[in-house]
C-alpha cells in the first residue's frame, strides 16, 4: 500500500495509514519473535546508518532543529522503515517480483489517469495547448508527472529486461512505457525528455536486446530529429524542446543563478548544513538577510531571487541534488551520501561477475540504467526526499536483497 500510491499526488491519507500501519506490523515482528536479523557489518548498512546518524545530529544542532526534525520524520524515516522492511521480508529476487509488479501498475495508473484528465481539459479548453500547460502544475495526476517518470520508466524498463516468460507483464510494462514517453512529452520538460530515452537505450542494450536497441535508437533518432528541425513550430511544447538546440538555453539558464545564490548560502555553514530538509531555504535567506548582500553586489542573483510572492516557506529550491544535500546536512552529509551509492555499485558489479545467467542477476545488470538516470535528473534538481526518494530507497533495497542473494550462493558452492 505504502509503494502503491507513492506516484500519486493526493491520497497522503493513504500513505500515513500504510507507513504506521507498517512500522507497526514491524516493531510487533521484533518484539515477537526477534528474527530480524541486520548484517551491521555491511558497507551500506553502515553507510546509511552514519547518514542517518548525521542528519540527526546536524538537524538538532542546526539553526532550524524543529523544522529538520519535521522533515526527517515526513521523509527519511520513511525511506528508512522502507529499506528494513524490504531487506528482511524478502530474500530473493523472485519474492521481490511482487513489490515490482505493483511499482509498475501504480504508475500505469497514474499515466492512464493523466492523459485522461489533460484529454478532458483539451475539451474544456478547445484544445489550447497554452491554457493546458499553465493548469498542468494544479493538476491531481499530471503536476510532477515528468519527474516521477525519470525514475519509473526506467525502474519499468529493467524489471521488464527481467521478464522471460510473463506475456502479460510485459504488455502492462511495455503499454506503461510507451503511453509514459508520450505523457513526458506532452508535460513540455526538456530535461526529462532527454533523459528517460537515454537511460532506456542504456538499459535495453545491456539486456543484450540488441534487434530491440537498434530499432529503439532509429525511433528516437526521429523523434529528437523532428525536435531538432529548423522548422519552428508554434505549439508550445515543440517549440520549447526546439531550444535545446540552441547553446544560449545552457549557458544563461537562470539555474546558474540559484546555484550562485546557493553557494553564498552554503558558505556561512558548509560542514553542517542548517539541518535536514530544503523547504526552509528561505527562512535562511531572510535570516542571512542575503537579499540586501545580492541587492547591492550581485543584482543578477537578486533579480531572480527576488520574488515578493514567492520567497517564503517551501518555495525555493537548489534545484541540484549535490548542493541541496550539502545546503541540509553539510560536505560531511554529501560524503555519506556518495559513499551510500558506492556501496550500492559496487554491490551491483559484485553481481552481474557471477558466472551464470539468471532474471536476477539481468535485473541488477540493466539497473545501471536506473542509476543514470537518477544522476543525470538531479543536475538540474534535487530529488532525495519525499515520493522520489522513498522510491529511491526501495530500489536501494531491492538491489541489496539481490546481491545478499547471490552472495550467499557463491558462500554454499564454496562451502559444499
Amino acid at each position: 500500500m505504502l509503494i502503491f500510491f507513492q506516484p500519486f499526488n493526493r491520497f497522503n491519507s493513504f500513505r500515513e495509514i500504510a507507513f504506521y500501519g507498517l512500522l507497526l506490523l514491524f516493531i510487533m515482528k521484533i518484539f515477537k519473535n526477534r528474527a530480524i536479523h541486520i548484517d551491521f557489518r555491511d558497507k551500506t548498512i553502515v553507510a546509511i546508518s552514519l547518514l542517518v546518524g548525521w542528519s540527526i545530529l546536524a538537524s538538532i544542532l542546526g539553526p532550524y532543529p524543529l523544522d529538520s526534525l519535521n522533515a526527517l520524520r515526513k521523509n527519511l524515516f520513511v525511506q528508512m522503515l522502507i529499506f528494513l522492511v524490504i531487506i528482511t521480508e524478502f530474500k530473493s529476487y523472485n519474492e521481490l517480483r511482487t513489490l515490482f509488479r505493483i511499482v509498475a501498475v501504480s504508475f500505469a495508473i497514474v499515466t492512464l489517469a493523466s492523459i485522461a484528465e489533460n484529454f478532458l481539459d483539451l475539451i474544456n479548453l478547445n484544445m489550447d495547448l497554452n491554457a493546458l500547460q499553465s493548469k498542468r502544475t494544479h493538476k491531481m495526476f499530471i503536476a510532477g508527472y515528468a519527474s516521477k517518470a525519470s525514475f519509473y520508466l526506467p525502474f519499468i524498463a529493467v524489471w521488464l529486461t527481467s521478464l522471460k516468460k510473463v506475456p502479460r507483464e510485459k504488455w502492462i510494462g511495455l503499454t506503461a512505457i510507451l503511453l509514459g514517453l508520450l505523457t513526458v512529452f506532452a508535460y513540455n520538460v526538456r530535461a526529462a525528455i532527454l533523459i528517460i530515452p537515454l537511460a532506456i537505450l542504456l538499459i535495453i542494450f545491456l539486456s543484450k536486446k540488441f534487434k530491440l536497441f537498434v530499432i529503439a535508437v532509429i525511433i528516437f533518432a526521429f523523434f529528437y530529429a523532428s525536435i531538432f528541425s529548423p522548422v519552428k513550430s508554434d505549439t508550445l511544447s515543440q517549440s520549447k524542446y526546439q531550444s535545446l538546440s540552441d547553446l544560449e538555453t545552457f549557458s544563461k539558464n537562470e539555474r546558474w543563478l540559484l546555484w550562485e545564490g546557493t553557494l553564498h548560502i552554503i558558505k556561512k555553514r558548509p560542514i553542517t548544513g542548517y539541518g535536514y530538509g530544503w523547504k526552509k531555504m528561505a527562512f535562511v535567506i531572510d535570516d542571512l538577510k542575503l537579499m540586501e548582500y545580492w541587492r547591492k553586489d550581485f543584482p543578477d542573483i537578486y533579480g531572480f531571487m527576488f520574488k515578493p510572492d514567492k520567497n517564503r516557506y517551501g518555495s525555493i529550491n537548489p534545484h541540484n541534488l549535490l548542493l541541496q544535500i550539502v545546503f541540509e546536512i553539510g560536505l560531511i552529509g554529501l560524503i555519506l551520501f556518495l559513499w551510500l551509492w558506492t556501496t550500492v555499485i559496487l554491490k551491483i558489479l559484485k553481481t552481474v561477475s557471477v558466472k551464470e545467467q539468471s532474471d536476477g542477476k539481468t535485473f541488477v545488470l540493466c539497473s545501471l540504467g536506473v542509476i543514470v538516470s537518477y544522476a543525470l535528473i538531479n543536475i538540474p534538481n534535487g530529488y532525495w526526499q519525499e515520493a522520489y526518494g522513498n522510491m529511491i530507497f526501495m530500489f536501494i533495497a531491492s538491489i541489496f536483497v539481490i546481491h545478499k542473494q547471490y552472495a550467499q550462493r557463491i558462500e554454499d558452492k564454496r562451502d559444499a
